[in-house]
């Protein structure tokens, strides 16, 4: 169990668009967190990118697309297309992005990302809406 205390007693969370925080132009992001893992809901206008290709030392990352489309380099120089229903996994220390973002027409031409990071990234804390 943690030695942080929860930042909130929270238990679900509902789809609500005013809980995104504009992080770069066609980026958005909604934090969750909870304990010692945190969800980051993203939300790319297609075109965006590329992004840099680095890693996070510190933070285990599994991350599944929801819609649209990524395509990205992990772990080498092969780019792989991820598609609705497909997972990466990062580990900590494991270089990953360099990404491409294909929108789903049907979610206003973004692609949906749901990160997971274990622990949490302190540096997103301030992202965190209520």
């Amino acid at each position: 169990m943690s030695s942080q205390p929860a930042l909130n007693d929270q238990r679900v969370w509902f789809l609500d668009d005013t809980a995104f925080v504009d992080v770069k132009p066609g980026m958005r992001r909604r934090v969750i967190p909870g304990n010692d893992m945190m969800l980051c809901f993203w939300r790319i206008k297609s075109g965006v990118g590329p992004t840099p290709y680095a890693d996070h030392p510190e933070h285990e990352q599994f991350g599944i697309i929801v819609a649209g489309h990524l395509d990205f380099r992990i772990d080498g120089d092969e780019r792989r297309v991820l598609g609705p229903g497909d997972v990466y996994w990062a580990p900590a220390g494991c270089d990953h992005g360099d990404s491409l973002f294909r929108g789903d027409p049907e979610r206003d031409d973004e692609v949906w990302i749901v990160d997971m990071f274990s622990p949490n990234r302190e540096e997103y804390r301030p992202d965190v809406v209520r």
